[in-house]
């Protein structure tokens, strides 16, 4: 079986959106900067009504600043410099990733980069949509889409890695 899709900017920006709360740390962090946030606009209520040094403002402004860096656009920003990285590394803007599932191993090929997984290394598979997340160990991940296979079937992939997980 084999799944296949093309990786452009326009997919790897919409990566950056998908799992925004995804696991303990990221909402514990989510939290953590949204009080920072109230904090620091709590700061700017407490020196409207009653003054402030500029050191206030400037503490209070700084802590909104960061806030709505690490709420709204860090991610972006993290994405689109593993887009540049990998499309600098590739010397092609757009290419083709494939995964490859044989009765031995997953092969994972970016372009002209070659990795092979082991079956015994998936930890946990997540459906959500047409996205099909495997989580390895180590914190890899692989991204299938169901529509994206070209030879065979999620079906049958999912029935593949249920066979070679469970040994």
């Amino acid at each position: 079986m084999k799944n296949e899709y093309q990786i452009t900017k326009k997919l790897i920006m919409s990566w950056a959106r998908e799992y925004h709360l995804f696991g303990a740390a990221n909402i514990f962090l989510f939290v953590l900067w949204c009080a920072i946030g109230l904090f620091g606009l709590l700061l700017v209520a407490l020196m409207l009504i009653v003054g402030g040094h500029w050191l206030y403002w400037y503490c209070a402004s700084l802590m909104i600043l960061i806030t709505v860096y690490k709420l709204f656009l860090a991610r972006f920003v993290v994405w689109s410099r593993r887009y540049k990285m990998m499309a600098s590394m590739y010397g092609v803007s757009e290419w083709i990733r494939s995964i490859e599932f044989t009765p031995e191993e997953i092969v994972l090929t970016d372009h002209t980069t070659v990795q092979r997984f082991k079956y015994e290394s998936i930890r946990k598979i997540k459906k959500k949509g047409n996205v099909i997340m495997i989580y390895l160990d180590h914190g890899l991940a692989l991204r299938l889409y169901e529509d994206a296979f070209i030879t065979g079937s999620w079906a049958e992939c999912k029935q593949l890695l249920e066979q070679n997980t469970k040994q």
